[in-house]
């Protein structure tokens, strides 16, 4: 006798358990290939983005070059250098970057504001098939369709606006211009005159009952408390770095001469609607040696007009001169610039102190490098000219240290030293415009900018600030 066993329901389950086993593996494999193609689709999405920066710097860099083409007289031939001038004076230009079809559109605006506006937009291709999955949106399309280009690839581009300051060798416009942190330690005032204006100056020299309100205090830096003008009064604006920059203010006030004349000394708001803004992007070259120190002349002691002193610095016999570091003029040691345009090299520190001092001699200039730290006090530098154009103070890359002047004489000049924490005092203050890594006013000193700077000292326009839009 046979018995015959019915295998239908047993062989119907592993079927179904096959089925069941294969759909969750399709699932998870298409899960897998999904998840894959997202990632792909955004690490080349984000690898093109970030590619738009060095393209639409490259545009930047084409028009502050158009700009300082011959002393900043660029915009008067920027269509021999390929730049389309629209009738409102807006130029344009398109450059390929490269040879994957990236590319740059900028423009230069002089009407947007007091000085140029530029807009660069960079411009590069997008990946192919990296926007939409193989096979469509379906993820079973991923894996059954086959793989087509795009016959002309999408561009991805990014757009900034650069706002743009003339800043001469010996610093920005408005005063001050900072790196780091700007402190206002106890009184004073930062305001502006013109010395080229008799409305704004007498002879030259300034005048507080002329006084302009053109002064600024501008900090790159985004951190609390970038600013900190404590009682002083500032006759213009305040500048911080973008993300977070703020001003802090105990009893001045920043405004115009108005606002500080009315503005009450109470916890109500002390910066007048439209003299701060968030956007401070300077760019801070650092100083080159003027020349090979050791190639110019030394000072050695002489009598000059009837007066003996420890330097004597003749632009008549040479114009660059070189001191070895550790200069010390005090106990009664004098230096004079009789005349000429002198640059004088000095390759460590450099000190003044006591009765001590350094005399620019009217008619001559001085432009003073130091490559070590600067300290001067006591009688100071005495500007005999009178503006500050005359006297320029830079502080080379190797200078990191801190830089302090608090001599009794009115200091008459500027200050670019991009690497030094700089303090000012005394109460004869100063008139011309600081440049540091950080600029500390204090003992109730005040600062008057000069405008006459923005266009002297060999003037350029540099990054003030920078968004993208």
């Amino acid at each position: 006798m046979r018995i015959r066993a019915n295998q239908t329901k047993t062989q119907g389950s592993v079927l179904l358990i096959t089925l069941m086993t294969a759909w969750v593996i399709g699932i998870s494999l298409v899960s897998y290939l999904t998840l894959v193609a997202n990632l792909n689709r955004r690490t080349y999405h984000s690898h093109s983005w970030t590619a738009c920066i060095p393209i639409l710097e490259a545009g930047i860099e084409e028009a502050l070059t158009q700009l300082n083409y011959n002393n900043g007289e660029g915009l008067n031939n920027a269509t021999a250098h390929g730049w389309t001038v629209a009738m409102n004076g807006v130029c344009f230009k398109r450059r390929d970057v490269g040879t994957d079809g990236g590319y740059f559109v900028v423009t230069i605006d002089p009407n947007a504001s007091a000085t140029p506006v530029i807009t660069s937009q960079g411009n590069v291709p997008a990946p192919g098939n990296t926007g939409t999955p193989m096979g469509g949106e379906n993820a079973f399309g991923m894996i059954l369709a086959t793989v087509t280009g795009q016959s002309t690839p999408a561009m991805i581009s990014r757009t900034v606006r650069l706002g743009t300051v003339l800043q001469n060798a010996g610093g920005g416009q408005g005063g001050i211009n900072t790196k780091g942190t700007i402190l206002f330690n106890g009184g004073g005032s930062l305001d502006s005159f013109d010395s080229s204006d008799s409305n704004y100056s007498t002879n030259g020299k300034y005048d507080s009952t002329k006084r302009k309100a053109n002064g600024r205090a501008l900090s790159n830096s985004s951190a609390a408390d970038a600013i900190h003008v404590d009682n002083s009064y500032i006759y213009g604006s305040v500048t911080t770095g973008p993300g977070g920059g703020t001003v802090s203010i105990n009893g001045g006030s920043v405004g115009d001469a108005a606002w500080n004349a009315s503005n009450p000394n109470t916890g109500l708001a002390r910066i007048q609607t439209g003299h701060q803004t968030g956007d401070a992007n300077v760019q801070f070259d650092d100083p080159a040696a003027p020349f090979l120190w050791g190639s110019g002349s030394t000072p050695v002691a002489a009598s000059a007009g009837g007066t003996n002193y420890n330097y004597v610095v003749d632009g008549a016999i040479n114009t660059k001169w070189n001191l070895p570091g550790g200069v010390n003029i005090g106990l009664g040691k004098s230096m004079i610039i009789t005349g000429g345009d002198v640059t004088l090299y000095v390759n460590g520190n450099f000190t003044t102190l006591g009765s001590g001092f350094v005399y620019v001699a009217p008619g001559a200039s001085l432009k003073l490098y130091v490559a070590g730290t600067l300290t001067v006090a006591g009688t100071g530098v005495i500007n005999g000219a009178g503006l500050a154009s005359k006297l320029n103070i830079y502080g080379l890359g190797t200078a990191t240290s801190n830089w302090i002047y608090s001599g009794s004489s009115g200091f008459i000049g500027t200050v670019y030293s991009p690497h030094n924490n700089f303090t000012f005092s005394g109460s004869a203050g100063a008139f011309g415009s600081f440049s540091a890594n950080t600029v500390t006013i204090s003992g109730g000193a005040s600062l008057h900018y000069d405008e006459t700077l923005s266009g002297s000292i060999d003037p350029v326009y540099v990054a003030s600030s920078w968004n993208e839009i």
